[in-house]
């Protein structure tokens, strides 16, 4: 080999972000728990008490929206999220539509988002594969 393939050699690691996001909406509050993992295995929790009333349906597009903001700034440019919100990954695909107006509001955010990612995906894991953000969204309704 020359110095010129040595050169031409380089190791891509993984470029995707991942984020595991859900919700809780109850008696106390509502709040989203978020869980992102950078391309280089770096692992970002957070917990967030809503300021306001929700359902779980949109406590957990605010999980999303604050999901997908925060891999934009920190400069993802790739991201595969996970949710366990059948409703939510389906409106957000184009297999399901929303109906509630404010239901439509979120949708039309999460497509503006998405917009910033190249490749972007939601996809739909079961509760027990969303145990850590299911704690942090937990946390954020536990306290005032």
């Amino acid at each position: 080999m020359d110095e010129k393939s040595i050169g031409a050699i380089s190791l891509q690691g993984p470029t995707c972000w991942k984020g595991y996001i859900d919700n809780a909406a109850n008696q106390k509050g509502s709040g989203v728990g978020l869980v992102l993992i950078s391309p280089e295995g770096i692992t970002i929790e957070k917990s967030l008490r809503l300021g306001f009333s929700t359902t779980n349906n949109e406590a957990e597009y605010e999980a999303l929206l604050e999901g997908m903001v925060m891999v934009e700034k920190l400069g993802g440019k790739s991201v595969n999220m996970f949710s366990d919100s059948r409703l939510i990954v389906g409106q957000v695909n184009g297999e399901l539509e929303a109906r509630d107006e404010r239901m439509q509001e979120y949708l039309d955010q999460a497509k503006r988002l998405r917009s910033f990612f190249d490749p972007f995906s939601l996809l739909h894991i079961s509760k027990s594969g969303n145990t850590n953000a299911d704690s942090l969204a937990m946390l954020a309704t536990s306290s005032a």
